[in-house]
């Protein structure tokens, strides 16, 4: 899942519970401003939980943009990028497809931030020698 797509997950779940807590207080006689600010902030604490714990859940599935990377002390920024051949979950052994065509095996060591991608870090790379 993209980074990208986590944020848009977030602030959808954040355009849902602002809809909800405003239908509420309309369509209910019984439903004050205070009820719905305490409907806002529930569901503010549900969307932000649900962004946070769904890469957890997915883990990282075959098509995905990844960070590779040689080293577990780097950040996945500092990568290079490529996509997952496979699925995989955290410290799961896969194949990742390299943008210049070449294929690596790497251990998935962290799942996809709020603006990075999953980070894998390289067991295995062919290199060609001329």
């Amino acid at each position: 899942m993209g980074e990208t797509m986590r944020i848009a997950m977030f602030f959808k779940l954040m355009l849902i519970s602002i809809c909800i807590s405003l239908l509420a207080f309309g369509l209910l006689p019984e439903i004050t401003i205070i009820t719905t600010l305490k409907i806002f902030a529930i569901s503010t604490v549900i969307s932000i939980g649900a962004t946070a714990l769904y890469p957890d859940v997915r883990g990282v599935k075959s098509g995905d943009k990844v960070a590779v990377v040689t080293d577990s002390a780097l950040p996945g920024i500092i990568g290079r990028v490529g996509k997952a051949a496979a699925n995989g979950r955290k410290n799961d052994q896969i194949k990742i497809t390299l943008n210049n065509g070449t294929e690596v095996l790497g251990i998935i060591e962290s799942y996809t931030g709020l603006i990075t991608p999953a980070k894998i870090r390289i067991i295995y790379e062919e290199k060609l020698v001329d």
